[in-house]
């Protein structure tokens, strides 16, 4: 095998990558690295590709980054509260469920928290992801019976206790449903 025939077969073994791709791949280290570890050379070691892939699909690391807040809006407020809130109408089920989904998205989202304090549209997206969040939980508290202000203030507190638990190591057997009851204010009841 001649060292011609070596490189030809080594380009044809590159697996093909699509711009989807280079978003899961910036995706999955957003969550693990921050905004700041989002690297093109990174991104092209970790999908086997070479950096010249990206830019057959991105115009640059921004164009990059805005493909990712879109791809965490629409996960944030499409897919995630859809699949989260599913098709039950018990609002006690609902509010446990996106208590759930805050814990399993706890990654990525506190990545994009952290980058929103310093990019406006990151700061835009995550402001947006949220007003869209504390809509569900306050219909789910007005379903309960607070009043529309009431709800709003108890929703505003869910969403701070939450995304606060991003930052507060917590235990591993966290009693969640006891601190929904005590949110709720079912605690003595």
């Amino acid at each position: 095998m001649t060292a011609r025939t070596r490189t030809a077969g080594a380009k044809a073994a590159r697996p093909r990558v699509a711009r989807r791709d280079w978003i899961e791949a910036a995706y999955g280290e957003l969550a693990r690295a921050g905004e700041r570890g989002v690297a093109i050379t990174t991104l092209a070691a970790r999908l086997g590709v070479t950096k010249g892939s990206f830019y057959w699909h991105f115009r640059d690391r921004p164009e990059l980054m805005r493909a990712l807040l879109d791809r965490w809006a629409h996960e944030r407020t499409d897919e995630v509260l859809g699949l989260a809130l599913g098709s039950t109408a018990d609002p006690r089920e609902r509010l446990r469920r996106i208590q759930a989904l805050g814990r399993d998205v706890a990654p990525i989202d506190r990545a994009m928290r952290l980058w929103a304090q310093d990019e406006p549209a990151a700061e835009e997206a995550v402001r947006h992801a949220d007003r869209a969040l504390l809509g569900h939980i306050a219909a789910c508290l007005e379903d309960l019976g607070f009043d529309e202000e009431e709800a709003g203030l108890r929703a505003q507190l869910m969403l701070r206790v939450w995304v606060g638990g991003y930052l507060v190591e917590e235990p591993a057997l966290a009693p969640h449903d006891r601190m929904l009851e005590i949110l709720l204010g079912d605690e003595g009841r």
